[in-house]
């Protein structure tokens, strides 16, 4: 297993020398009872072959052919699999759930449930790498990810805490099990799950002149309160929405996309803001347009500005390189030049 060299003179007293005897690893590996590296690169590189035909989800898919290229070529345990079989066989089962349960949102514990047989595994050992796996191969490369909690992260793969609640304030009428349904009597807004989300048929929004996203919880709550006449649709928005709040952003736009209704939305004068602004409107509203995101606003709140430092400049100033921002190309270089962002609760604050 070792060779070794004494110390000139003191043969048979001091070693000078020792080193692994790589002829001979596998002895080693059983010697201190451990698998030998080049056979776990084997069986993971087997666990992929697998499971890699039975995969729809193009990010897994992306994953699994990374990783089959690393144990190919440099002989390597991937970056998020582990050199423990069992561990990397548990998180590659979790990627099968995910991907068979499509867009189904299941519930973080009965996800965990399903996959291990026990409701706390899941969060104890494969939620962190998950969400780091999500990160890299999943969402969007030009999103804010930083501005995402890790339960916005699991979202993304319909993997939640508690069903998701869609808040909206507005006059949509739909039909719901057969039956229509009509929200414009909930003055001060309403809520349904991700369950009436996909079941609903939204067939008219009757006296909206417009429909309004609104990022921040505490803005939209001010909104439908101090507007109880108005004819917009306001819609709490949230963060990076989630596939359920995607589905219904899509199928208000559909109702809408042929009428005279117009859409805006409202987040912070702020990188993420931009972002989110710009997932929107490049993927569900080609029409969308910003609210209160212009530099009259920005100029308005100087006393609630947010310093920024410099790797935050370079990241908002590369937005300027891209064409997708360009309603927001003269606001981002005001920022810049006052080196400053702006929160949406700083409107809420009455002149």
């Amino acid at each position: 297993i070792i060779g070794y060299e004494w110390l000139r003179f003191e043969e048979g007293n001091i070693i000078e020398k020792i080193w692994l005897n790589f002829d001979n690893i596998d002895e080693a590996y059983k010697e201190i009872g451990r698998i030998p590296k080049k056979k776990t690169v084997k069986d993971i590189a087997c666990l992929i072959d697998d499971m890699q035909g039975n995969i729809a989800c193009d990010w897994i898919k992306l994953f699994l052919d990374d990783a089959k290229a690393e144990l190919n070529t440099k002989k390597k345990i991937p970056k998020f699999l582990s050199e423990n079989i069992s561990e990397t066989k548990d998180f590659l089962k979790a990627l099968i759930h995910i991907d068979a349960k499509g867009d189904e949102e299941i519930l973080e514990r009965v996800f965990s449930i399903q996959c291990f047989g026990d409701s706390k595994y899941f969060e104890r050992n494969i939620r962190k790498k998950l969400i780091r796996l999500i990160r890299h191969y999943m969402i969007e490369k030009e999103l804010c990810i930083e501005d995402m909690t890790e339960d916005d992260i699991l979202s993304q793969v319909g993997i939640v805490k508690a069903p998701e609640q869609i808040d909206f304030r507005g006059n949509i009428i739909g039909i719901l099990n057969g039956k229509q349904v009509d929200f414009s009597p909930f003055c001060y807004g309403t809520s349904i799950n991700s369950q009436t989300v996909k079941s609903i048929q939204i067939t008219s929004l009757e006296n909206v002149d417009r429909i309004l996203f609104i990022e921040n919880k505490a803005n939209y709550i001010d909104y439908i309160f101090n507007n109880e006449h108005s004819r917009d649709l306001i819609v709490f928005h949230g963060g990076f929405y989630s596939p359920v709040k995607g589905l219904f952003f899509e199928k208000l736009y559909e109702a809408i996309k042929d009428q005279d209704i117009e859409c805006y939305h409202w987040s912070d004068i702020d990188l993420g803001g931009f972002m989110i602004f710009n997932r929107l409107k490049k993927c569900i509203i080609p029409s969308l347009k910003p609210y209160k995101m212009d530099e009259i606003s920005f100029m308005s709140r100087q006393d609630f500005w947010q310093p920024f430092d410099d790797r935050y400049a370079t990241s908002l100033a590369k937005l300027l390189e891209d064409k997708d921002y360009s309603e927001f190309h003269n606001l981002i270089r005001l920022m810049l030049n006052e080196g400053a962002w702006l929160e949406q609760e700083a409107f809420l604050v009455r002149d």
